[in-house]
């Protein structure tokens, strides 16, 4: 009985304190969030200081091959930055989309006809193929079909 009581004033004192403690944070919590942001900052810079150093040596190792090579290259290069930052934007608008619940619609890649006049293509294209018409008119309808994949998507 002697420890019942003991109990419940011990688990009355916790309670009290618990409830009487400070419910903001804490500051040790927010220097711990700023020695991980510098953390995050220093590898950051560490891994694109990493890129830029691997990508110049293989730009080097290009030019010193083949000049064609080297331009080819560096123009894959540029056009990685720029498909990196598109991408980028993209997903931060899509995040922020999804923070405030907007949905997206759906974007309706291709309709039943459009799937139909597709399927209807490929149908013709094995059809040419298999049945060994001449190469130059399956070549001609492969063009005819890109383009008009073009249209139908």
């Amino acid at each position: 009985m002697l420890n019942g009581i003991i109990k419940l004033f011990y688990s009355e004192i916790v309670k009290t304190k618990i409830n009487n403690l400070d419910s903001s944070g804490y500051s040790l919590r927010d220097e711990c969030k700023e020695i991980r942001n510098i953390t995050l900052k220093i590898d950051s810079v560490f891994f694109k200081l990493l890129k830029l150093a691997f990508g110049s040596i293989l730009l080097m190792i290009a030019f010193n091959l083949n000049m064609i090579l080297g331009i080819g290259v560096f123009l894959i290069g540029v056009v990685y930055i720029l498909y990196k930052r598109n991408m980028e934007e993209q997903v931060k608008e899509h995040i922020n989309n999804v923070k405030n619940n907007i949905d997206i619609s759906k974007i309706t890649f291709m309709d039943e006809k459009g799937r139909t006049g597709l399927n209807a293509l490929i149908t013709l294209l094995l059809i040419g193929l298999l049945t060994g018409f001449n190469w130059i008119l399956v070549a001609s309808f492969v063009v005819v079909f890109v383009f008009t994949i073009k249209n139908v998507c």
